[in-house]
C-alpha cells in the first residue's frame, strides 16, 4: 500500500481556499484545485470524498467556533432572567455582536466563504439555520420572561435585520477597527427597534387590563 504524501496536504487546502474563494462552491473545479496544488485529482480524492467535503473541511474550524461561542452566548442569554428586560437585552446583544466579530476576524476568509461563496454546497443554508434557530430562542426567552404577547413575526423581522448586519460587515469592512465602530452603531439602532417592540407590547398589556377593569 503506497503511503500518502502528507506534503501535500496544505498545499491542496491553500489551493482550494484561493479556487472557492475566487469562484465561490459552483464555480470551483477539482481539476484547478489540482494545478494550483501540484497534486492529482485522484491525491484530493483520496482525502476528500467530494467537492463538498473539501469545501466543508476548510469552514470546519470556523463552524466549531461558531458553535462553542454560541453555547456560550445562550448561557448568557438566560442566565439571569428576572432582572429588567431591556437591559438584559442591551447586554446580550453586546455580548453576542463582540463574539461575532471576534469569529469574523478570527476567520475572516473562512466566514466570506461561508456567507457569500456557499451557494450550492452543503453549507449553503447554515448562516439562515443559525438565524432560525435564534429566533426560536427568542421566543422562547420573552415567553419565558412574561411576554407571551410578543409579536413572533416582528421579533423574527427585527433577528433577521440583525444577523444580516453581521454578514454585510464581512464584505463591506475588513477593517477591524472601523467592523467593530459600525457595529456599535448598528447595535444601537437594532435597539431601537426592540425597545419599539417592548413599548407596544406594554400598551397592549395596559389596553387589555383597562378591558379588565370595566
Amino acid at each position: 500500500m503506497a503511503l500518502r504524501d502528507h506534503s501535500l496536504d496544505d498545499k491542496i487546502t491553500s489551493a482550494a481556499m484561493e479556487e472557492f474563494s475566487e469562484k465561490g462552491y459552483m464555480g470551483a473545479s477539482l481539476r484547478k484545485i489540482a494545478q494550483k496544488s501540484g497534486a492529482t485529482v485522484g491525491a484530493i480524492q483520496t482525502r476528500y470524498r467530494s467537492k463538498d467535503e473539501l469545501f466543508a473541511s476548510l469552514l470546519k474550524p470556523f463552524l466549531d467556533d461558531i458553535e462553542a461561542a454560541f453555547q456560550n452566548v445562550r448561557a448568557d442569554y438566560y442566565s439571569d432572567i428576572g432582572g429588567n428586560i431591556l437591559e438584559l437585552l442591551k447586554a446580550s446583544m453586546q455580548y453576542e455582536s463582540q463574539t461575532i466579530l471576534r469569529l469574523i476576524f478570527d476567520h475572516y476568509s473562512e466566514a466570506v466563504l461561508l456567507l457569500y461563496r456557499s451557494g450550492g454546497s452543503s453549507l449553503e443554508h447554515y448562516f439562515d439555520m443559525l438565524v432560525e434557530n435564534k429566533i426560536k430562542e427568542s421566543v422562547m426567552f420573552f415567553n419565558n420572561a412574561g411576554y407571551s404577547d410578543v409579536d413572533e413575526k416582528m421579533l423574527g423581522l427585527l433577528i433577521s435585520m440583525q444577523f444580516d448586519s453581521y454578514r454585510r460587515i464581512v464584505m463591506g469592512c475588513s477593517d477591524r477597527a472601523a467592523a467593530e465602530k459600525y457595529m456599535q452603531s448598528l447595535m444601537t439602532y437594532h435597539l431601537g427597534g426592540w425597545v419599539t417592540l417592548f413599548d407596544s407590547i406594554s400598551e397592549k398589556n395596559k389596553q387589555g387590563d383597562m378591558r379588565n377593569e370595566i
